[in-house]
């Protein structure tokens, strides 16, 4: 099955009522191919994000409990940021963010995979990795606008906080299908490194 050949949306006009370094708001006005006239339709254009889920060389997955100002509460979340504009792929923008924000290095890194965050209002797609192996080896550099606690859980246990529908907790959709991502890879793997992690999600049933 294919796109290519269906018919999309025309645009009239755009407008930007917001752009700035946090937020770029644009108004377009569009027909769609039944004729009907779209007006205002509001995207939000942001950078491609990253996210990487991280398990260290000791089978201890990395995560970070993130203050979220727009829900005023802590979210346990992977790695992920957006990618800049001296990154020179998504790779090299998640490599960035682990040591930022983790001071992570030396683990080899898997591309799992890629989605919409929002289609109908986000411009931007969503690069989702795997970091195994390697470990904390510098000094995180957070920004003042990050409120975080670095967190290192035993794989068996961060996947049951996780996964489990019982824990309270509630996480970023993003978040959600990379880790479904990341395990799909690992469960479908040859790769023999990573024979411990698989071993671990298949006593867990996952």
């Amino acid at each position: 099955m294919t796109n290519a050949n269906l018919p999309k949306w025309q645009t009239a006009s755009s407008k930007y009522l917001v752009k700035d370094r946090w937020i770029t708001l644009r108004a377009d006005s569009c027909t769609t191919p039944a004729g009907h006239t779209i007006e205002p339709y509001y995207v939000l254009e942001y950078p491609d994000w990253v996210n990487c889920f991280v398990i260290d060389k000791n089978l201890d997955m990395l995560l970070i409990n993130n203050y979220r100002r727009a829900v005023d509460t802590y979210v346990l979340e992977p790695i992920g940021g957006g990618i800049e504009p001296g990154d020179t792929s998504p790779e090299a923008g998640i490599r960035r963010e682990l040591e930022e924000e983790l001071g992570y290095t030396g683990g080899t890194l898997y591309s799992v995979g890629a989605s919409y965050p929002n289609a109908a209002s986000h411009s931007n797609k969503v690069h989702s990795f795997f970091a195994f192996g390697g470990e904390i080896s510098q000094r995180h550099q957070h920004e003042k606008g990050e409120t975080m606690t670095i967190l290192r859980i035993p794989l068996r246990e961060a996947l049951a906080i996780i996964l489990g529908q019982d824990s309270g907790r509630i996480y970023q959709s993003t978040h959600l299908a990379n880790l479904l991502m990341t395990l799909n890879f690992i469960k479908h793997s040859n790769i023999p490194e990573l024979q411990k992690v698989k071993d671990v999600i298949r006593e867990e049933q996952w």
